[in-house]
């Protein structure tokens, strides 16, 4: 006989409630069924699949290797069944989910957040969970469903991932208001000899966007510092008394001034795009959410 056909969308539900939370008296309680139940549906879980498909730990059970493999097409089985029941128009006033947003600093502060007013206006009773970006987990927590939408370059997602350009932003040099260089107009030698803090929010290291660009005039600067987020870049600046390159959109700041440099130059920009799993193309409430941000 066929496996799948000892497989039931309770189990389903079961598997993919345990995923997300990872505790099995809580996930009974979310489905309405006894802990029991819910251990008898999963035992019978790991005999379709030959696995363990979630082993116990302190805080309750995690996932297996196949289990976090098998997540993304049981979310997305899930998903199939309630369109096929669901045929009511797109109403975000009547959406009860939760939809899990990944994005670094900049990105949450710029383009996720002016939009959450507009986005709890039409859409009440929808969840949001707003987490860091983590560009060596990103693809599988996506496959796992931990994450609906990224906000984030182009380069750090999946190629064969559907997404959404938002916008094209551009690097302004800046350093402290206070700084002896401000309102100067430097050139590249000047600017590649003075200290500099980079933001690395993927990697920590000390290698920015702008050393290729300095290398191709055949210069090399010297970062003294890097720091995981944008925010914290107007202080840093004022202590290490150094140079900085930030988006745009961060800017005017009061705490630092903008340089321009020789002939206007300015390191390469970058391309900010949401980016959803393939499973997603035609989740309506992922598509309004990309839509409203980008607006």
């Amino acid at each position: 006989m066929n496996r799948a056909s000892h497989l039931s969308v309770k189990q389903l539900r079961i598997f993919d409630a345990l995923v997300k939370d990872g505790n099995l008296s809580r996930v009974a309680g979310q489905i309405g069924l006894t802990q029991q139940a819910v251990s008898s549906n999963l035992s019978s879980l790991r005999d379709v699949f030959g696995d363990p498909l979630f082993l116990r730990t302190g805080r309750g059970v995690m996932p297996t290797a196949l289990a976090i493999e098998l997540a993304g097409e049981v979310r997305e089985i899930l998903q199939a069944m309630e369109r096929l029941v669901d045929r009511r128009p797109f109403d975000p006033a009547k959406i009860t989910a939760t939809v899990a947003i990944s994005a670094a600093d900049y990105a949450h502060g710029i383009v996720v957040a002016p939009k959450l007013r507009a986005i709890r206006a039409r859409a009440p009773q929808l969840k949001l969970i707003l987490s860091e970006f983590e560009i060596d987990s990103v693809a599988a927590r996506m496959s796992a469903g931990e994450i609906d939408i990224v906000v984030s370059v182009p380069e750090y997602v999946p190629a064969n991932f559907p997404r959404q350009l938002l916008y094209h932003e551009r690097y302004v040099c800046v350093v402290a208001c206070d700084s002896p260089l401000g309102g100067q107009i430097l050139s590249l030698e000047t600017l590649a000899k003075q200290p500099h803090v980079i933001v690395s929010p993927a990697r920590a290291n000390l290698i920015g966007s702008a050393d290729n660009w300095l290398e191709q005039h055949g210069l090399k600067r010297t970062v003294v510092l890097a720091v995981p987020h944008f925010l914290l870049v107007p202080e840093v600046v004022e202590a290490m008394g150094a140079v900085a390159f930030l988006p745009s959109r961060l800017l005017p700041n009061p705490r630092l001034a903008a340089l321009r440099l020789e002939g206007d130059v300015a390191p390469p920009g970058f391309d900010l795009i949401a980016a959803w799993h393939p499973r997603s193309a035609s989740n309506t409430l992922v598509h309004w959410l990309v839509e409203m941000l980008t607006k």
